[in-house]
């Protein structure tokens, strides 16, 4: 816990880099209660008859492509805040 509030560590969140200019978003703090997500009712599913492999070559095998829409958004601006960070080289 953190100032009383759960935190939550997410690896692909931006990582400060003193040797690169940058502009970095490294933390953000909010009531997650304000965040939403949604999803679209219904699915797209096909049927991929010949599956290729990494080598462009078919592997023999069959598979499905599934498409599943899902969408988010923030309720009140004002309750996330984001810590900025800017390096310098």
């Amino acid at each position: 816990m953190l100032a009383g509030k759960h935190i939550w560590e997410v690896s692909n969140m931006d990582t400060v880099d003193a040797a690169v200019t940058a502009t970095n978003y490294p933390l953000v703090l909010g009531d997650w209660k304000q965040f939403i997500i949604t999803d679209r009712v219904g699915s797209t599913v096909e049927l991929v008859p010949h599956v290729f492999g990494g080598n462009r070559r078919p592997t023999g095998q069959r598979g499905f492509f599934c498409w599943f829409r899902v969408g988010s958004d923030v309720l009140v601006d004002n309750a996330f805040r984001v810590l900025k960070v800017q390096t310098t080289a």
